[in-house]
């Protein structure tokens, strides 16, 4: 499943609507640390000027808060094990390379559903960490803001430096950042390739699979994310 894009409802702005909440900027450089969660961890993987992607581990049975984003549309791929992606009224089930799309202000929660727990990669655009409002949560936060500094510590390599690192595999998921120098570029990737655009432009962050990838659509020099499955070794 890729592609599915989730819209603002009358629950969605009803709910934010009735909380109280601040428009924050985050000025902090999220580059190799990673955000202690009490579902699990999180990190930055790639950041420009137009989104960030994070890559979240989620313990069995654990999830994130239900919360929105009032100026960031996002994308959820996930990348090992299976997670249940809910709404304020619907529940969506992905497994490995399946993609979801929310589009701000639209209310949502992902747990993971696999034993081993579960592995996700989240697109957000424009880049903001702190563009986030929490309506409840398992573990108390509802209504508070993102992690504060003392759930973060260094580790290195944890984020790509493009453009002289450019892939890294994550279980059995290979993510490579591609710019692209030729219209053809492309073809030389599985059609069953998922692919998201990185750099300006109005699908930015949107997931779809290379079959369905409009090419010509797009312009020279545009930075690309592309997802494939490797077997194990």
């Amino acid at each position: 499943m890729t592609d599915n894009i989730i819209s603002i409802t009358s629950q969605d702005k009803n709910a934010l609507k009735n909380l109280n909440y601040q428009h924050l900027v985050c000025n902090i450089d999220f580059k190799d640390l990673l955000v202690s969660k009490p579902w699990g961890s999180e990190y930055l993987i790639f950041e420009n000027e137009f989104c960030a992607i994070w890559i979240l581990d989620i313990n069995y049975m654990e999830n994130t808060s239900m919360h929105c984003h009032p100026q960031k549309e996002t994308s959820l791929v996930c990348i090992d094990g299976e997670v249940s992606c809910n709404t304020l009224n619907q529940s969506y089930k992905l497994k490995a390379l399946d993609g979801i799309r929310f589009s701000k202000k639209v209310f949502h929660q992902t747990q993971s559903i696999s034993k081993k727990g579960s592995c996700i990669l989240e697109i957000e655009t424009p880049v903001n960490k702190f563009d986030l409002v929490r309506i409840n949560d398992t573990y108390g936060r509802q209504g508070k803001e993102y992690e504060d500094k003392k759930h973060y510590k260094k580790v290195n390599d944890l984020t790509l430096n493009f453009p002289i690192n450019l892939v890294k595999t994550i279980k059995n998921t290979k993510l490579e950042i591609v710019k692209i120098h030729t219209i053809n570029q492309l073809d030389n990737y599985d059609k069953n390739t998922t692919i998201a655009i990185l750099s300006k432009h109005s699908d930015c962050g949107k997931i779809s699979k290379l079959n369905d990838f409009k090419k010509f659509d797009i312009f020279l020099d545009t930075t690309v994310i592309l997802f494939s499955h490797v077997e194990n070794r």
